[in-house]
């Protein structure tokens, strides 16, 4: 991922904070404790905020990293991979899964046609079987005679 900004982008945090129904206030108390005297709108003062603070904040609002800065993954080859999910979201990815479905689909069918040629052969076997049984049959008949 490629980071558009190096600073917490405050807005989206304020959003953030208000789609968890919390107050910047209570938000504060909770991160740093109810004797701070730290605000949401510090962060915008002094943008560069240490990785414990963007890590407490995460953790307050229980949100990844990649929340709180704005970013894209347009550049560079590799997808852009999101969470403990693992969503892969790349046209490289989506290209690869088509093929190999493909591709899955053909041994499939490849099985399939070897499982009749087995099928075949053992139903052969089973006539040549049959045919010996007769032939040795015929020839203890004639050693009798």
């Amino acid at each position: 991922m490629r980071y558009n900004r190096i600073y917490i982008d405050v807005k989206k945090l304020q959003a953030i904070i208000r789609s968890r129904g919390l107050r910047e206030r209570d938000f504060c108390v909770m991160t740093w404790g109810k004797n701070t005297h730290r605000t949401v709108k510090e962060l915008a003062r002094r943008p560069n905020a240490t990785i414990e603070t963007a890590m407490k904040i995460c953790n307050t609002l229980d949100i990844s990293l990649d929340e709180l800065f704005s970013g894209s993954d347009k550049i560079g080859d590799s997808p852009y991979i999101i969470g403990n999910q693992n969503i892969i979201n790349s046209s490289i990815i989506n290209q690869d899964v088509k093929s190999l479905q493909a591709e899955n689909k053909a041994l499939k069918l490849l099985i399939k046609e070897k499982d009749e040629r087995i099928n075949d052969l053992k139903k052969v076997k089973d006539e040549l079987g049959a045919r010996l049984d007769l032939v040795l049959k015929l020839g203890q008949k004639s050693d009798t005679k």
